[in-house]
């Protein structure tokens, strides 16, 4: 993939961080500190955003706002890791011999 199409295909993602930084820097000190969640929605948003993308990220931002109500306790509440390939795809010829080097 060329830098200038991967540009392009972060561009989105990264106008929607630079929005929530706004609001991180100028909305949310004139408020309250009333977010149960540690990080805070927005570090959620940000992280999940940079880690996964517009897509992936905006869902997991919009299901951590979705429990931002009486109904969850909140806590501690990270982003989920990222799974290599190698875990998601193993080799379907490990450990049958195949791969063996015989002498």
């Amino acid at each position: 993939m060329t830098a200038r199409l991967r540009d392009l295909r972060t561009a989105p993602g990264r106008a929607v961080v630079y929005v929530i930084q706004l609001y991180r820097h100028m909305v949310s000190p004139l408020r309250l500190p009333t977010c149960r969640f540690m990080p805070t929605c927005s570090q959620y948003a940000v992280e999940a955003l940079t880690e996964f993308g517009l897509i992936r990220g905006g869902w997991l931002s919009a299901v951590r706002l979705a429990k931002c109500g009486p109904w969850h306790r909140g806590g501690w509440d990270p982003i989920p890791e990222r799974h290599s390939r190698e875990h998601q795809s193993p080799d379907p010829h490990a450990g049958d011999g195949r791969n063996e080097l015989h002498v």
